[in-house]
């Protein structure tokens, strides 16, 4: 329990660092989001940086939170989506920034297909659509957790959930898949070939393959999220690091020591970390952490200790 009556108060020991979600703008440009928090949960400040990855790793901070970040997508190198705790939607744009409110649900999970809707799913199975100016509700189909939501196009965005969820997005409204398989669904990935790759905890890994759903051999660890980089499939989980699909296997790749949400660029497979962004080009690795020292401050990473 801490004496102080605000953030500011709070020393460096008692402050808390999560990184939210990394992407790269291009070159040696990226958008991280991060949460500091004290270790009770009573006061909360995130950030949203642009941060210049070269030599000297200079940043900028684009938005300051007097609360938590939930989740944000980088829509191009200067325009950026914020979900903020209690359905604000922050849109930081040139030309300014504007928040949204959106009233239901407890929502969790931004999604953008490049150069195209915004998405957003969570608790109660809520989501929201924005293909043009407003974002449209989406209205529950079972009423279950919404945890994840990806797809290649408008015409293939699924997401997944508790209980075995698997839904299609047809517009604005969810068509449900019944799956044989009812354990909770944690991370999606879906293809342009409609190859659905779904993970969860404890080893659930699962392919849909027309309309047949194929347990893959892996690891007993939780996955986090499933996406295909330069050719191969990585699945990162919440205990060790990245994974790598071979085949039906999933088998180790990297410890990382925790990896969560993963976003890609055509360069780039952009990892959050604990309080760490990693980036990987398919072959070097590279990336930076957050730290208070009663200001923040960035930190490049020595990647011989994550596994090299």
């Amino acid at each position: 329990m801490t004496d102080a009556e605000s953030f500011d108060e709070l020393t460096p020991d008692q402050v808390h660092i999560e990184a939210i979600e990394g992407f790269h703008l291009g070159g040696t440009r990226y958008a991280a989001s991060f949460e500091l928090s004290d270790h009770d949960g009573e006061f909360f400040r995130s950030y949203l940086l642009e941060v210049d990855l070269d030599s000297s790793l200079t940043y900028r901070v684009r938005q300051r939170i007097e609360d938590t970040i939930m989740s944000h997508a980088s829509l191009a190198s200067d325009r950026h989506v914020v979900l903020e705790i209690g359905g604000l939607m922050h849109d930081l744009t040139p030309e300014g920034d504007s928040v949204t409110s959106l009233p239901e649900g407890v929502l969790r999970k931004l999604y953008r297909l490049e150069g195209g809707p915004q998405y957003v799913v969570g608790d109660g199975g809520v989501g929201y659509v924005r293909a043009a100016a407003d974002w449209q509700l989406v209205p529950p189909l079972n009423g279950l957790a919404l945890r994840d939501i990806h797809g290649p196009s408008p015409d293939l965005i699924y997401a997944c959930g508790n209980g075995g969820t698997l839904l299609h997005l047809r517009g604005t409204a969810w068509d449900q898949l019944d799956l044989p398989d009812q354990r909770n669904f944690m991370a999606l990935e879906v293809t342009d070939e409609k190859l659905i790759h779904i993970g969860g905890r404890e080893g659930l890994a699962l392919a849909l393959r027309d309309q047949e759903l194929v347990e893959l051999s892996a690891p007993a660890r939780d996955f986090f999220a499933i996406r295909t980089f330069k050719g191969h499939r990585y699945w990162s989980d919440v205990n060790w690091g990245l994974n790598i699909q071979d085949d039906d296997t999933v088998v180790p790749f990297r410890e990382l020591r925790h990896a969560f949400y993963m976003h890609t660029s055509p360069e780039k497979l952009v990892i959050s970390g604990w309080k760490e962004i990693f980036v990987f080009d398919g072959k070097t690795w590279d990336g930076f952490e957050l730290g208070y020292d009663g200001n923040i401050f960035l930190s490049r990473l020595d990647m011989a200790e994550y596994g090299g």
